[in-house]
């Protein structure tokens, strides 16, 4: 009886969580522990609610949870995961110490290693990184840690020895995309066009679903070889970009009102005191979990506006089976994913892409006016961050109440901006309905 029952609460706070209500879930999981107090998954999976309800006082609950079940299981991998990025986001400089601690034992697990370089990477500590897979990894043996090599190598601008690490992974027989792509980015940074263009072409070949990140890879190598029309076809910014103003829903009076209630629910929802790791924004905080999944007030008021937005531009797209971005146009769509973003003084996106979406777009809630008007904070498109010489080929300039929807292979980021001001806005992801 007390199984079914546990199973039943676990099963009720999973549903919750895909949409959204960690708060419910927490309750549900807090229930189920009370049949079996020491179930590691709903133990771990609480601690990730409250973490996700974005408030450092429920974060602070999170590490302690976890902390505690670390103190015996130092090499669960999913615990030294949670712990570690709570307590990134609550900007606490001791934020690896469990890690570091699981790797001072004489043989640590191998997988756990390859978790914490991982870590470090999306972090940005790049030495870090290196000295990590150089004490574990000493001759140079393992081909996780080879392809993490050549990353590192190539995000510290090591071009070279970037190509040759990854080049002697391809040689052991791993000619996975993981490899292709490093690969092909390597030749484009090094200028070696004809071969970035051949690995970049081998890359879409070979999948049978290329990622977002590898129409845009390939838009890069385009550009810096001046395949101007080849370009075109994937980055025509006239036709595949749309910025115009959203409708005020008819239950408020005035965009300022409807602002002034969204941005009271979107602020509720930002508590961390840094960006998450791996995600491009800077100086600023992102919502947790699917913001339209279970949203209410102004935010649903908004995620309605955006869907009746996206049906009529994506009506007058057009379709073509061979085109990479038109090929999945169609009249049923949904969110894969949507956030918010709250900048501050010298806040920006590093130009990045989106893999988990079709079509991707940014709603305005609150914009410096003064500052848009000299260049700062504007929305800048094929700008990648794969060349040292890079350049923007389309900018937008932002203003509230302004809807901008964009395929989501695009190269996109943000200027920085200076001001006391914060920038608020809503991010989504949008695929289309097999």
């Amino acid at each position: 009886m007390s199984k079914s029952l546990y199973i039943k609460h676990y099963n009720i706070a999973i549903e919750l969580v895909k949409n959204n209500r960690f708060e419910e879930a927490g309750k549900e999981l807090t229930s189920a522990l009370g049949y079996f107090p020491n179930a590691e998954k709903a133990y771990l999976l609480k601690a990730q609610c409250l973490a996700s309800m974005g408030k450092p006082e429920f974060m602070q609950q999170a590490s302690q949870m976890v902390e505690r079940f670390l103190v015996s299981n130092l090499d669960h991998r999913r615990a030294q995961r949670i712990w570690a990025e709570v307590n990134w986001r609550l900007a606490n400089p001791l934020w690896t110490a469990f890690y570091s601690k699981a790797l001072s034992e004489k043989r640590p697990p191998l997988p756990l290693v390859y978790d914490y370089a991982r870590l470090l990477l999306q972090a940005e500590y790049y030495s870090n990184v290196l000295r990590l897979l150089e004490k574990f990894d000493p001759n140079a043996r393992v081909n996780e840690f080879d392809i993490m090599r050549a990353h590192v190598q190539f995000k510290t601008k090591s071009y070279e020895q970037a190509l040759k690490s990854i080049e002697k992974v391809i040689a052991s027989g791993n000619k996975s995309a993981a490899t292709l792509r490093t690969k092909a980015k390597c030749e484009l940074a090094l200028k070696q066009y004809q071969q970035a263009l051949q690995s970049a072409r081998q890359l879409v070949a070979v999948s049978k679903k290329p990622e977002q990140g590898d129409w845009a890879l390939l838009a890069s190598v385009f550009k810096a070889a001046e395949l101007s029309d080849s370009y075109q076809e994937l980055y025509d910014f006239e036709r595949f970009v749309s910025a115009s103003f959203l409708p005020v829903p008819s239950e408020f009076s005035t965009r300022q009102s409807f602002h002034n209630r969204l941005s009271l629910e979107l602020e509720k929802l930002h508590g961390s005191s840094q960006h998450p790791l791996e995600q491009s924004l800077r100086n600023g905080s992102q919502t947790d979990g699917h913001l339209f999944a279970n949203s209410s007030g102004a935010t649903q008021h908004l995620a309605t506006g955006i869907k009746e937005h996206v049906a009529q531009w994506v009506s007058n797209l057009g379709k073509d089976p061979s085109h990479p971005f038109l090929q999945h146009s169609s009249k049923n769509f949904d969110f894969t994913g949507s956030w918010s973003v709250k900048l501050r003084n010298n806040g920006y996106h590093k130009s990045h892409y989106h893999n988990e979406g079709w079509i991707s777009g940014c709603y305005y809630v609150a914009a410096n006016k003064e500052l848009t008007n000299k260049g700062q904070g504007w929305l800048k498109l094929g700008e990648s961050e794969l060349l040292e010489e890079e350049y923007a080929d389309y900018f937008i300039r932002p203003e509230e109440g302004l809807i901008v929807l964009f395929p989501s292979y695009f190269w996109h980021g943000t200027t920085p901006f200076q001001s006391r001001e914060n920038r608020l806005t809503v991010a989504f992801d949008i695929y289309p309905e097999e």
